[in-house]
C-alpha cells in the first residue's frame, strides 16, 4: 500500500509540473463545485443537525433500537453524504452509539441528498425530475431493507462506554464542528477535482481515441459530482446514460470516500462494512434503476 501511494504521489506531482495550467483549471472547478453546489447546502443543514444532536433529549436518547435507527436514518437520509457521516460520527462522539452500530449505520445510512438527485440529477441530467425521484426511492429502499435486516438482528441498544459531559453551548459547539467538517470536504472536493481533471485531460493527450466510457468512468472514479456531469455530455440520449448514473452514484468517489473515512477515523469508527456494502450498492441500484 505504501508502495502504490509514493507511486501515485510522484506521478501527481509530475502531471502537476507538466501540465500547471491544467492543474490550475481543475483546482478552480473544485472550488466551483465546493461554493456552489456543497456549500450553500451543507452549511445550515450541517449546524442545524449537529446543534439538534447536542441538545436532544427524546429524539435519540431511547433503548427502543427500532426508533433510535430508524431516527438516524431520517437525520442522515435528509443530509446525504457526507453529512450522514458527520451525524454517526458525532452520534458515536457523544456517546450515543457505540463502535459495533456506528460502523454499521455508518455503511447502510450512505445516500446523496433529496436536492442532489431530483435536481441536478434527475432535471439536469435526465430531463425528467421523475427519473431522479424513482433513482431517489430505489436507494433508499435498498438502503432500509439492509437497515430492517441489522435492527432484527442487532443486539439491544449499548452505548458507547464513554458519554461526553452535557454540551454547554450546543450552537458554539456545532459551528465548531461544522468548520472542521466542512474544511474536510472542501479540501478533498478540491483536491480530487484536480486529480481528476489532470488524469482526464492526459489521458485524452495520450489515447485521443479512448472511448468516451472510459473517460466517464475516470473521471467518476475520483469525485461523483463531475462524472455525473461529464456522464451527462457524453452519454447524453443514450440508452446506457441511466445505467451509468446509478453505478457513479452507488460508487460515490474517491472523494466521498475520503471524506466519510476521516469522519470515522476521526470518531473511532471501522469502516470495513463501510466499504462492503459499496460494493454491494453498485451490484445491486443500477439493476434495479434500469428494470
Amino acid at each position: 500500500m505504501h508502495m502504490i501511494i509514493t507511486i501515485g504521489s510522484w506521478a501527481l506531482i509530475i502531471l502537476l509540473f507538466l501540465q500547471p495550467g491544467i492543474a490550475h483549471k481543475g483546482a478552480v472547478e473544485g472550488m466551483r463545485i465546493f461554493t456552489t453546489a456543497l456549500l450553500p447546502y451543507l452549511l445550515p443543514y450541517l449546524v442545524i443537525t449537529q446543534m439538534f444532536i447536542r441538545s436532544q433529549k427524546t429524539f435519540l436518547n431511547t433503548t427502543n433500537k427500532f426508533k433510535l435507527y430508524m431516527n438516524i436514518y431520517i437525520l442522515t437520509a435528509l443530509g446525504g453524504f457526507p453529512s450522514g457521516a458527520a451525524i454517526i460520527s458525532s452520534l458515536k462522539e457523544i456517546g450515543t452509539l457505540n463502535e459495533r452500530n456506528a460502523s454499521w449505520l455508518l455503511a447502510i445510512c450512505h445516500a446523496p441528498s433529496p436536492m442532489f438527485v431530483i435536481g441536478f440529477v434527475g432535471i439536469e441530467i435526465f430531463n425528467a425530475e421523475i427519473a431522479g425521484l424513482k433513482l431517489l426511492i430505489i436507494i433508499h429502499l435498498v438502503n432500509l431493507a439492509f437497515l430492517l435486516v441489522f435492527i432484527i438482528f442487532s443486539k439491544p441498544i449499548q452505548m458507547n462506554d464513554y458519554v461526553k459531559k452535557a454540551s454547554i453551548s450546543p450552537f458554539q459547539e456545532s459551528i465548531r464542528e461544522t468548520s472542521q467538517i466542512l474544511l474536510l470536504i472542501g479540501t478533498t472536493v478540491i483536491f480530487f477535482t484536480t486529480v481528476s481533471i489532470i488524469v482526464f485531460e492526459s489521458v485524452k493527450e495520450v489515447i485521443p481515441s479512448i472511448s468516451p466510457f472510459v473517460l466517464v468512468l475516470i473521471a467518476s472514479f475520483f469525485e461523483m459530482t463531475g462524472g455525473i456531469s461529464l456522464a451527462g455530455e457524453i452519454l447524453s440520449g443514450t440508452t446506457i446514460l441511466p445505467f451509468v448514473v446509478a453505478i457513479i452514484i452507488a460508487f460515490s468517489g474517491l472523494s466521498i470516500h475520503m471524506q466519510i473515512i476521516v469522519l470515522a477515523q476521526k470518531a473511532g469508527i471501522p469502516i470495513k462494512h463501510y466499504i462492503l456494502f459499496r460494493f454491494l450498492n453498485m451490484l445491486i441500484l443500477p439493476i434495479f434503476f434500469i428494470l
